[in-house]
């Protein structure tokens, strides 16, 4: 990726366009209050000089000498002598006060009105022989006893504050590239060094393959975005490593387990070819292989439904099912496996425990609870499955005297080829509780085991009643 495509090249361009805009901002801002306040400042000393005019034109000697000489201390001698006048109510010139140079200014309609009304006038006008700047005027009545005598006009050109003006503007302009240049550096070396863990991370998960997972980002220990993201990420690392080391235990067992009812297969065919038999021997080879045929079905059988409820496609019709005759369905064979076990057995179930559900899975579960119970117990044994209703829910509990599963072992019970060392005695493939965790859960339902090494174990399934 290009720097201009970067993410720290965009950040810099973010923080160096929101900085200009501000500045823009900022810069309209201040010259528009300093060009206010110089029209104020204007505005006050026509103010200031219209009043002593219209204090002096109701003195019949009030302009002498005296009085131009405080018109150029206020004004200035260039602009005293041009920039005032004093009319009569009619607007014409006062012979009295008929300054040297005088620039003629003009008198509006408005400001007529508004000095019968006996208030003053702001105007912003042009005057011949004013120069190219504008020049601010301003009307005052001059009222005695009620009636309008005179009308006191006083301007300043604004060539003044037009300067002041454009050399803020130039400031401005001179000022704002080297300040963007400034804060694009260093927008640049502070997003380089914000993002320089984000580097370290990249650069940590491209030496991590699917054989080192072990390995962990740095900075997951610092309680910020960056920190946050690390731990997320090695969250999702330790996920993996626990998710690569499920796929290689799984697919060693599951070639562990097809390879033995082949090896037995391919053993008795051997057997069979090589020996001189009976017909009665060679029925009795073959359905041995054909047992072992039925242990692969049913391996791969399991093995596909699990792979279906993973991928979220397994077919669970929602019909109404009474769990208590699916239970009646299962004691038959699981009494037959007791009996042969020295295991007793003991069936209970309350009427009118119905779920919405697959009356084949649930019978699956069902059996492979039972099976696993029994076949963990020692002759002489006890397996008790109860079926009982609690208020929405159906309840199903097995428990067994059995040999128990050690602590260590408990939160793996239901892990695909999962096999305790005291269970691999037994048999069994390790797929009986991982089946009916995924059929309960199908089921919306809940699976749990509590255990005791020595005394042994209760499961208990929680389905959702119909």
């Amino acid at each position: 990726m290009g720097p201009a495509r970067s993410l720290r090249a965009r950040l810099t361009l973010w923080y160096t366009a929101a900085l200009g805009v501000l500045l823009a901002v900022l810069g309209a801002t201040a010259l528009g209050l300093l060009e206010r306040g110089l029209r104020d400042n204007v505005d006050t000393a026509l103010r200031t000089v219209a009043r002593t005019i219209a204090e002096t034109s109701r003195e019949p000697s009030g302009f002498g000498p005296g009085f131009e000489d405080a018109l150029d201390a206020l004004l200035g001698p260039s602009v005293a002598r041009r920039f005032f006048q004093l009319l009569d109510p009619f607007g014409r010139p006062d012979p009295r006060l008929v300054p040297r140079g005088q620039v003629r200014i003009p008198l509006s309609v408005e400001a007529v009105r508004n000095a019968e009304r006996g208030r003053e006038t702001f105007e912003t006008t042009q005057l011949s022989g004013a120069g190219a700047a504008p020049v601010r005027v301003l009307t005052v009545p001059v009222v005695d006893r009620g009636r309008l005598v005179h009308l006191v006009q006083v301007a300043l050109p604004l060539d003044a504050v037009e300067a002041e003006r454009r050399h803020f503007l130039w400031v401005l302009v001179l000022l704002l590239p080297p300040a963007l240049a400034a804060a694009g550096f260093g927008g640049w070396v502070l997003a380089g060094r914000a993002l320089a863990p984000v580097d370290t991370m990249v650069r940590a998960a491209r030496r991590i393959e699917a054989e080192d997972l072990a390995q962990r980002l740095g900075g997951a220990e610092v309680d910020d975005e960056i920190g946050r993201l690390a731990a997320v990420l090695n969250d999702m690392l330790a996920r993996l490593e626990r998710a690569f080391a499920a796929v290689r235990q799984f697919s060693g067992d599951a070639a562990h387990e097809l390879r033995t009812p082949l090896t037995i297969l391919k053993g008795e065919l051997d057997v069979a070819l090589q020996s001189a038999r009976s017909i009665e021997d060679c029925r009795r080879a073959f359905a041995s292989c054909l047992e072992e045929v039925d242990r692969l079905t049913a391996l791969v059988d399991d093995l596909l439904f699990l792979a279906r409820a993973d991928a979220g496609a397994a077919d669970v019709p929602h019909e109404s099912v009474d769990v208590a005759a699916i239970l009646a369905d299962v004691r038959a064979p699981l009494e037959a496996l007791a009996e042969r076990a020295g295991v007793t057995l003991t069936v209970a179930a309350a009427d009118g425990a119905l779920v919405r559900g697959h009356a084949a899975l649930l019978f699956r579960a069902l059996f492979n609870l039972g099976d696993n119970a029994i076949k963990y117990c020692d002759p002489g044994g006890r397996v008790d499955i109860w079926l009982y209703r609690d208020g929405e829910r159906a309840v199903i509990e097995v428990r067994d005297t059995g040999v128990g599963i050690a602590p260590e072992a408990l939160g793996r019970v239901f892990d695909r080829f999962y096999r305790a060392d005291a269970a691999r005695q037994r048999g069994g493939t390790g797929l009986g509780l991982a089946l009916v965790k995924s059929i309960v859960q199908l089921h919306g339902g809940e699976i749990a085991v509590e255990s005791r090494v020595g005394e042994g174990s209760t499961v208990r399934v929680v389905v959702p009643a119909a």
